[in-house]
């Protein structure tokens, strides 16, 4: 995923102008551009066998582990549909001649399939235990914050994919003035996703709150997540006074990527989503033990 922004953010997605093959092989010429598009297209070739792997393991294992044996049901096969449909939208997005519409979804995709990955990691690790501490007020803000942010980072492809960037380019205002006056697509959601991103610094405010207050194993997590935010703020003001740089640009998608998997942790942990994998009539009473380490 960081390495797609990469190349988004280099200029370098059609580099390889055709799909499957760059250039009509598998072998094209050793350009910069090149080889940052080839790259990205072998990297996601690896990730999906290394998904796949972790459908059939998960399979396997789920004859003998309850939970894995639910979340095969209600979560792999889903995984797999998304994997599929990943790795279609990457093509249509290339024939499309880089596409607004299929990149945002091809990126919003992604984030939806890594939330899958890091669930199954969380209940084949934790199993019973995922729900460390027991709070419906986290999970709530753990959920919204999920929502928030996916919402964030939907608005942040559509920036990136449409070119406006520079289309507020003074902080705090957006042009001359506060507003983003004159209001065109490009100004309305720059201004939008730097003004949402700045509200998702008070959701994750509250996740520490929360978490400090009424499940202290998820404390230092929520932590990290709230000190992230308020950097990657920072770092998307610095980027845009910067006129863009590439290798900020990279960064500030990566960062976003972090803030979504530690979210998506402490959702999992505080119990979100948990009727993926506990069984219904066992969810009422099934009592939260301990981690190891914690």
């Amino acid at each position: 995923m960081a390495w797609g922004n990469l190349v988004s953010a280099t200029g370098s997605g059609l580099a390889c102008p055709d799909w499957p093959l760059c250039r009509g092989t598998v072998t094209p010429p050793a350009r910069p551009e090149v080889i940052l598009e080839w790259g990205h297209r072998l990297l996601a070739a690896g990730a999906s066998v290394l998904i796949l792997s972790c459908v059939i393991l998960t399979w396997r294992h789920s004859k003998t582990n309850p939970y894995l044996k639910r979340l095969f049901r209600s979560l792999l096969t889903g995984l797999f549909i998304l994997l599929i449909a990943q790795v279609l939208l990457g093509g249509l997005t290339v024939m499309l001649k880089l596409s607004i519409l299929a990149s945002t979804i091809h990126l919003v995709n992604a984030n939806i399939i890594f939330a899958g990955l890091l669930l199954l990691a969380c209940v084949s690790t934790w199993g019973a235990s995922t729900q460390s501490v027991d709070s419906p007020k986290l999970k709530r803000l753990a959920v919204t914050g999920m929502g928030a942010l996916l919402i964030q980072l939907l608005l942040g492809a559509l920036v990136r994919h449409g070119h406006a960037g520079l289309a507020c380019p003074n902080f705090p205002g957006c042009l001359d003035r506060f507003l983003p006056i004159p209001l065109t697509p490009q100004t309305l959601v720059a201004f939008v996703h730097r003004w949402w991103g700045v509200l998702l610094l008070g959701v994750f405010v509250h996740i520490r709150l929360a978490a400090s207050r009424q499940a202290p194993s998820l404390s230092r997590l929520a932590g990290l997540l709230m000190s992230l935010s308020v950097f990657q703020v920072v770092l998307g003001i610095y980027t845009v006074r910067q006129g863009l740089d590439t290798h900020l640009r990279a960064t500030h998608a990566a960062v976003g990527y972090g803030l979504w998997a530690l979210l998506c942790t402490i959702a999992f942990r505080s119990g979100a989503f948990r009727s993926l994998w506990t069984p219904r009539e066992s969810t009422a009473g099934l009592a939260a033990r301990p981690v190891a380490g914690e």
